[in-house]
């Protein structure tokens, strides 16, 4: 006969190894997703570099926008900005 502890350990056994069982497939499922992301993360880097140009037309009216130098880390900054983009002191 079976003690009500024996009775008791194989049910919480039971239960963790139900637990694992349904968690594996899920935790599968995260880690490809993860490698998914990180894929197209690479390829949109990729794509970003490749897409850098030489100045048009259109980007000329942006450069004549004032550049502000951080007097923190000599970093030029659009004069927009309130922050370095680099160090984020104030401008």
């Amino acid at each position: 006969m079976t003690t009500p502890e024996q009775l008791y350990a194989a049910v919480v056994i039971g239960l963790l190894l139900a637990a694992i069982g349904i968690s594996i497939p899920v935790l599968k499922g995260i880690y490809r997703d993860g490698l998914e992301r990180q894929s197209e993360r690479r390829s949109n880097d990729v794509e970003a570099e490749t897409a850098i140009s030489e100045p048009t037309v259109s980007d000329d009216a942006t450069a004549d926008r004032r550049r502000l130098p951080c007097q923190q880390c000599g970093m030029e900054n659009d004069s927009a900005f309130t922050y370095c983009r680099n160090c984020l002191t104030p401008l």
